[in-house]
């Protein structure tokens, strides 16, 4: 577990140094009211609401069970990991895919 958590600490590291910027709590809220939502795939076990069923990034499940409508956060996902969400919502039509505007304006 600590392995984990230390890859995770690095991830969210280089993609913070990149620009990113977790969406609030309140907003992924919204987004859990507003589709249902019982899961969320999001960059880290340490910035994953409590408020959802399940949580987790890929192929890496924080907790909880991979099943029901999903809010995926698209930038705290890498590449693979973008590729594998959007062949398994085409499969099964569930989830909501946000992506977080970087920068100014």
């Amino acid at each position: 577990m600590i392995a984990v958590i230390q890859e995770e600490t690095k991830q969210t590291e280089e993609r913070e140094e990149a620009g990113y910027r977790s969406p609030t709590w309140r907003i992924l809220r919204a987004l859990q009211q507003i589709n249902d939502a019982t899961r969320i795939e999001v960059e880290a076990i340490m910035s994953s609401p409590p408020f959802f069923e399940s949580a987790g990034r890929g192929e890496l499940t924080f907790w909880g069970k991979e099943k029901g409508a999903t809010v995926v956060i698209r930038e705290s996902l890498l590449e693979s990991e973008k590729v594998s969400w959007l062949e398994m919502a085409s499969k099964n039509k569930l989830g909501c895919l946000v992506q977080v505007k970087r920068g100014g304006g």
